[in-house]
């Protein structure tokens, strides 16, 4: 065995060990100045001395030398191999001194007894080197693991990114191309182009671009509720006038569309983010226009029950699989139909719109959930939290 000591680091704080048997070797770094890591293997060696001690007119000298080589191996899954090994010289000498005839020196007079010394020792060292084995093994599989883990997040956020510039360079580019194509006919035909088809036109760019807009709104959202350390400015909002402005919006988008707003009498007030609050209502009337036919109502409803506010929309669309209601609520993910929208129109968005309604609805410490609408359907309902309620100015209650 030889060994190699290197304690040349700066102000000696660590030093580098390397044990040699034959063409094996293990380095390894001791702490000089954690004396507290030493704590546990030398009490270990207290109560194995003191056992011995104890037991020395009770058991034979080969049974002590057992308990010596048991502390050993205890004092083992602490120490490094060259502190174990240095500890283990130290305590057989020690134990000759103590135990074996003549007592009380370092010389031996039986062969068996200096056998039994020897013996000791070389079990000792090899039980430290079997130890650093295994630490150093365990070590392998955690830093393997770790890699694995840091390789899986790499290949995630790559899929991530991937899809993000998929998403982004089809539905970005598609209203893109919508809206230079019109922009271009009306530029090129200026003065011959008819109002009508004019009109035509600009309502085609105004729809894009709003698309544009609210799929810039939701990433930019999304990006933002994301991070820890966002600040919510949450003041007391009428449940009436969101929801009634919500509405409004709606039906000037969609004047086609029958939406229909049901109110519970006497809602309280909602403390909360009212901008983040229109726009996750906004995501969910879109989602849910786009998903359900011209012919058929959307239903707005909002009721309470003294604690908890619930807010719903519900269609008679085409309804989603149980499979989905809650995979819909992640980013990038969009059900694909299997039934052609009655419209023809292919159904548009990046797959975010309704993330950010679970991130809104979880800031304001909320839930969303999905369930069939009676009849046919789907039904996304909010829950949110109502706190105690202010107390109204003396003249609004007199």
């Amino acid at each position: 065995m030889f060994v190699f000591w290197n304690s040349s680091e700066r102000n000696c704080l660590r030093s580098s060990v390397v044990l040699k048997f034959g063409s094996m070797s293990i380095q390894t770094t001791l702490p000089t100045t954690k004396p507290l890591a030493y704590l546990a293997p030398t009490l270990v060696w207290m109560l194995a001395w003191g056992v011995m001690l104890i037991a020395q007119n009770n058991i034979s000298l080969g049974n002590l030398a057992l308990v010596l080589v048991l502390a050993n191996a205890v004092a083992s899954l602490w120490l490094r191999p060259l502190a174990s090994i240095l500890i283990s010289s130290i305590a057989v000498g020690l134990f000759n001194w103590t135990f074996v005839p003549p007592r009380f020196t370092l010389t031996v007079d039986l062969s068996e007894d200096a056998l039994l010394l020897v013996t000791t020792l070389a079990v000792s060292t090899v039980i430290s080197y079997l130890m650093e084995l295994k630490r150093q093994a365990a070590n392998r599989v955690s830093t393997h693991q770790m890699q694995a883990r840091i390789a899986e997040e790499h290949v995630q956020s790559q899929q991530l990114r991937n899809t993000l510039l998929t998403s982004i360079s089809h539905d970005y580019r598609t209203p893109l191309t919508t809206v230079m194509s019109s922009a271009s006919a009306i530029a090129d035909q200026v003065g011959r182009m008819p109002t009508e088809r004019i009109g035509q036109l600009a309502a085609v760019i105004l729809d894009e671009v709003q698309q544009l807009h609210r799929m810039t709104n939701n990433t930019l959202q999304l990006a933002r509720l994301d991070s820890n350390k966002v600040d919510i400015p949450m003041n007391w909002e009428s449940v009436e006038e969101i929801v009634g402005t919500v509405g409004a919006r709606a039906r000037r988008n969609h004047p086609k569309r029958r939406i229909e707003i049901q109110l519970a009498e006497g809602l309280p007030l909602l403390r909360c983010d009212a901008v983040l609050l229109n726009q996750l209502l906004d995501n969910l009337i879109e989602n849910s226009l786009r998903h359900s036919d011209e012919d058929k109502p959307l239903i707005i409803q909002a009721d309470h029950d003294g604690s908890v506010l619930h807010l719903s929309v519900q269609d008679q669309g085409c309804g989603i699989s149980d499979a989905w209601k809650e995979r819909v609520f992640d980013i990038f993910q969009r059900v694909e139909s299997t039934v052609a929208p009655a419209d023809g129109q292919m159904r548009r968005g990046i797959g975010i719109g309704l993330a950010v309604c679970r991130a809104i609805a979880e800031v304001h410490g909320g839930y969303l959930q999905i369930t069939d609408t009676p009849g046919g359907g789907t039904t996304v309902s909010l829950t949110l939290p109502l706190s105690e309620q202010p107390e109204q100015p003396r003249e609004l209650t007199e």
